[in-house]
């Protein structure tokens, strides 16, 4: 099959490798690959008109206007942009004859729509959420107009593809049939994140006593990532022997930072900053317990795929979008959601308890091994045989 993949997104970059999306994104196209399929990459940013856009938002818009008003403006620019890319997108379709185009779902992105309906070629989206996602995770500006293109694209593909059970549900209830949404969970590299990695360099590099449990985190520290309960409840921790490896980068962090030296934990609490995506394992390598503080209910969090996968016991709060992946007891330690308490205590219970840690992650990576991205593209690939796309 021939497939040519489009990421709308005007500044973000297989390249670069950040993103959950981008990460989500490269893995699946390369394990389509494998399959035997021919996949042409097709990016928006790589235009000088995307670049242009995305540093007048970042550099004046977003600094110099009130907030909603920046939104908008915002929201104009991306509207605009996909229009343009749909002509480049037109382009490439007509060079490389695709059977499909399978496109990462952007909000107000219109791109593979316009392409798919003046080319006949059929669209996939992947990693489709409900138009109120973003308006809920991020903010827009022009609410009425990404509900339209929202419904507008969603219309036009012949396959939507949600990464958990919460998503797939809500698009039937924003009337999606069912035979056109299914769902492909996020996978894992097993190449790359591999429990034999010896995690002893980061604990030299950052001082970590040979003796200490370490507690980790690693994420883009992301507002709904609550990386403060996490702190918060590692406070309430008598062991003096612990540590807390926090690793990655973003918009929390500063007040991250700010919240451990009022907690009087600075000492106690490693911030690493931006690390690329290809050094991560090795930063698992020297975690011990693995954490993910919270969630938002539309995703599919990568990260506790990739603690199982290196063997990690794993610490998450117990809701619908962790339970699809985690079960408590058995390959994780669940807690209440948003109690640093209950959050806490788990932890305690944890440092005590190496035996159990031990049991945990080892069953946890026996998951992990069956959630592969090749198991994610051939289940895709079945998908689309029996719909008769490509």
């Amino acid at each position: 099959m021939n497939i040519l993949y489009s990421l709308p997104h005007p500044a973000d970059s297989l390249a670069s490798a950040q993103a959950g999306h981008v990460i989500r994104a490269t893995a699946l196209l390369g394990a389509l690959e494998a399959l035997g399929h021919r996949v042409q990459r097709l990016e928006a940013a790589q235009s000088s008109g995307a670049k242009a856009s995305v540093s007048l938002y970042r550099n004046y818009v977003k600094k110099l206007l009130p907030r909603p008003l920046a939104m908008r403006l915002r929201d104009r620019m991306r509207i605009r942009h996909g229009e343009r890319y749909a002509q480049r997108l037109l382009a490439s379709i007509e060079q490389a004859r695709p059977d499909l185009i399978l496109e990462t779902h952007i909000a107000f992105s219109r791109a593979g729509m316009l392409a798919s309906r003046a080319s006949g070629v059929p669209l996939v989206l992947d990693d489709v959420a409900p138009a109120w996602e973003e308006e809920q995770q991020y903010g827009v500006g022009l609410r009425r107009a990404a509900r339209a293109i929202h419904k507008e694209v969603t219309a036009q593909a012949r396959l939507l593809i949600a990464v958990n059970r919460t998503l797939y549900q809500h698009l039937l209830a924003d009337g999606m049939p069912a035979e056109k949404v299914i769902i492909v969970p996020n996978g894992i590299d097993a190449s790359l994140f591999r429990a034999d990695l010896d995690g002893a360099p980061i604990r030299a590099r950052y001082a970590i006593p040979p003796d200490a449990v370490v507690i980790g985190f690693v994420g883009s520290f992301q507002p709904y990532h609550r990386v403060d309960l996490l702190l918060r409840a590692f406070a309430q921790l008598e062991s003096a022997q612990a540590r807390l490896l926090l690793v990655g980068q973003g918009i929390t962090s500063a007040e991250s930072q700010a919240l451990a030296a009022q907690l009087g934990i600075a000492a106690r609490t490693i911030f690493t900053g931006s690390v690329p995506y290809a050094q991560v394992p090795h930063y698992l390598a020297a975690i011990d317990i693995a954490v993910m503080p919270a969630t938002n209910d539309y995703g599919n969090p990568m990260k506790v795929y990739e603690y199982m996968a290196m063997g990690k016991v794993v610490v998450a709060p117990d809701q619908p979008t962790i339970t699809e992946l985690a079960t408590h007891g058995e390959n994780a330690y669940l807690f209440a959601r948003e109690e640093i308490a209950a959050m806490a205590a788990a932890l305690r219970t944890l440092l005590a308890d190496s035996a159990l840690r031990q049991r945990l992650g080892a069953q946890g990576q026996q998951h992990a091994a069956e959630q592969t991205w090749l198991k994610r593209a051939q289940a895709l690939q079945q998908a689309l045989a029996e719909r008769g796309i490509g």
